[in-house]
């Protein structure tokens, strides 16, 4: 497997600047992701370092201290290195400082990573590597093993996505153990699939225990284990069938194999939509409670599913909401779900399906604004901030609905399971923030330069205010992910995790881009929360996972934006310079005409002496990634975002569409 080492290295040339390199070796975030290890007994945690090389990944970057004291740096960008000029299909010329440039820097750092696993089958290209393990071959752990694993499963694993029926999981476990050569047919392969993918997710979550439960045998053994059953699976299609597959699904992204995901869930939500999993049952039909509970819990972990693989991979979803008259779960846990009815509830504390009930309704709020906000049909602005007005509403009201668990003081004291729900929804609302308002960052620029007036006024000051909320998110995202790293609950198979806390970097850093003349105090908070949270997401990372992609991905941004940054800084200071001494000899010239009574208006004269010197700004890759006229520009409108993370993500969002010789490179 390639050492990150080498993503410092593109052909025989370095790419890190030279005031990186002048940095301790441990004070970058991917010199940081070099020392992770890839021992899946960890969890990959702060509980991954020593105490003291944690200490050191958060050295203070000197640049930081630099633009907090004023001083200037003379910045090398990783850009200096040149580039292959380009031109797009248009035959427009592509230079070093336009967006789709960025984007082919970061595309290029992203086939070195993936490259070297091009022998993958093409729907699984650009995934993470599984070992191969002969899956005829599996030696169960003991039963007392094996109930400790199912338990971590529904205890910890899955906290707002529970679509299996706990007692009917352990029913399932000891008829498995009871049938050791597999001569009873009561239990289908689908549901031995799903066992062993329950056991495989179980061991995930207690890979650092001491001593690990089941250490013989590795997660992936049971997913390959749990892909034979499948491939032998006859008859018609069954509950199990999808539960098992879904599971699966959800495996992999945790495995960083999201192409190998989308591939599989395409049939899963078929499968699901064959057996009819997005239709109500009608009342006088249910005979059967655990099963009419288990159909909806699994439709709607699957939907959530689908709306995030279509926000994260910028793709159309599989469920369409027109086609949906499928009832939310029940808010009644495992134990209230017997055959013949559903039990009340005894117990004074909050249901354990709550919060996954109110993750699908922020989820349908979701499916909402990737089908109004970033669809292909492009809105203008003003549709884009009624939309926003629109579904901000909805989010406080969902956010109202559950905001007493939602701002529990100290979650400490909460049960284990009760603390994972409370993070995801956190995260979740959060994040969805980020989709509705992140399209305002660049639709900003673009409206610049219209022609100012009450309307044009109230549309910037509606839009500012967006930019905000989405700045307040993605600092909440980084707090939130701090706190976790920080408390020691943080596993790298959170990929959930890993994805909210990539999008919410690039927000900070984006900002600091394009908002370079802003108080210099404002841009290094920003700057360094940015900072921590990849130092911290770098932590979590094993060669070809998501947080190393991401991370390759965000030491672009990072560099781009102190880069920019300190160019500001350095302008400011030397027309800073300059007005002064225009002043002093200028004041000289003045006192020599006019009566020494007359007080000359400081804003005007500072108006003046702008306009002599001239008002510029340095021209930026997020400048013409917003305004460009060529076709790079539509990079900027709402497909833009979508494509920019399935690059990441993935490894598959080719240029080619713009580049004709871009595609055929790798």
């Amino acid at each position: 497997m390639r050492a990150l080492g080498s993503v410092q290295q593109s052909s025989g040339r370095s790419v890190i600047s030279t005031e990186e390199r002048s940095l301790p070796a441990t004070a970058s975030p991917v010199a940081t992701l070099a020392r992770a290890t890839d021992n899946e007994e960890q969890a990959y945690g702060l509980d991954l370092h020593p105490t003291q090389a944690l200490s050191e990944s958060r050295l203070p970057n000197p640049h930081l201290a630099a633009l907090q004291r004023g001083e200037g740096i003379e910045a090398v960008s990783s850009r200096t290195s040149p580039e292959r000029d380009q031109t797009d299909l248009e035959g427009h010329y592509v230079g070093p400082s336009s967006g789709v440039s960025f984007l082919l820097r970061v595309q290029k750092r992203i086939h070195e990573n993936v490259a070297i696993f091009s022998n993958e089958p093409i729907f699984n290209f650009g995934d993470a590597p599984l070992p191969r393990h002969d899956p005829h071959f599996l030696v169960l752990p003991p039963k007392d093993e094996a109930r400790v694993l199912v338990n971590r499963y529904f205890d910890f694993a899955f906290p707002t996505h529970r679509f299996l029926h706990q007692a009917s999981v352990e029913t399932w476990l000891e008829s498995f153990y009871s049938d050791v050569h597999g001569s009873d047919e009561t239990l289908s392969q689908a549901v031995k699939a799903l066992l062993l993918m329950v056991m495989a997710q179980g061991k995930q979550y207690l890979a650092n225990q001491n001593p690990p439960v089941a250490q013989s045998v590795k997660s992936n053994v049971y997913f390959a284990a749990s892909e034979n059953h499948l491939l032998s699976e006859t008859g018609s299609v069954r509950l199990a069938s999808i539960q098992a597959r879904l599971a699966q699904c959800f495996y992999l992204l945790s495995e960083s194999r999201v192409n190998h995901c989308w591939s599989l869930f395409g049939t899963t939500g078929r499968l699901a939509l064959a057996i009819g999993l997005h239709r109500r049952w009608r009342r006088e039909a249910i005979s059967d409670h655990v099963e009419n509970e288990c159909r909806k819990r699994v439709f709607w972990c699957a939907y959530s599913l689908d709306v995030y693989l279509s926000a994260a991979l910028g793709r159309p979803k599989i469920f369409h909401d027109e086609d949906i008259d499928q009832d939310l779960p029940a808010c009644a846990s495992d134990s209230q779900i017997v055959k013949s009815t559903i039990l009340p509830n005894v117990s004074q504390g909050q249901n354990i399906m709550l919060a996954p009930v109110f993750h699908a309704k922020l989820v349908r709020i979701i499916s909402g604004i990737l089908k109004d906000l970033y669809g292909l049909q492009q809105k203008n602005v003003e549709t884009q901030t009624e939309i926003a007005l629109k579904y901000g509403a909805d989010l406080a009201d969902w956010r109202s609905g559950i905001a007493p668990f939602l701002q529990t003081p100290n979650i400490e004291l909460l049960q284990a399971t009760y603390q994972r729900q409370y993070n995801v929804l956190n995260f979740a609302f959060a994040h969805a923030e980020i989709l509705l308002y992140r399209p305002f960052l660049l639709r900003n620029l673009a409206c610049l330069g219209r022609r100012s007036g009450p309307k044009n006024s109230q549309l910037q000051e509606d839009i500012q205010m967006n930019i905000e909320k989405c700045l307040h998110a993605a600092s909440r995202i980084a707090g939130l992910f701090k706190e976790l790293c920080r408390s020691r609950r943080m596993y790298r198979f959170f990929w959930f995790t890993h994805y909210y806390v990539f999008c919410a970097i690039v927000i900070l850093y984006v900002f600091v881009i394009q908002n370079r003349s802003s108080p210099r105090e404002d841009l290094v908070h920003y700057l360094q929360m940015g900072e921590e949270a990849q130092n911290e997401l770098s932590n979590c990372g094993t060669q070809a996972s998501f947080p190393q992609r991401y991370v390759v991905v965000l030491e672009e941004l990072r560099k781009e934006a102190m880069r920019l940054t300190e160019q500001s800084s350095a302008m400011t200071r030397n027309r800073d310079g300059l007005r002064e001494s225009h002043r002093v000899t200028e004041k000289a010239d003045l006192d020599t005409i006019l009566p020494h009574e007359t007080v000359l208006d400081t804003d005007t004269y500072n108006n003046t002496l702008d306009n002599e010197l001239g008002e510029s700004e340095p021209a930026d890759w997020m400048t013409n990634f917003a305004q460009d006229p060529s076709p790079a520009s539509y990079l900027a409108d709402m497909t833009g975002w979508g494509e920019f993370d399935s690059l990441v993500l993935t490894g598959l969002g080719e240029l080619s569409h713009i580049f004709p010789e871009n595609g055929s490179q790798y």
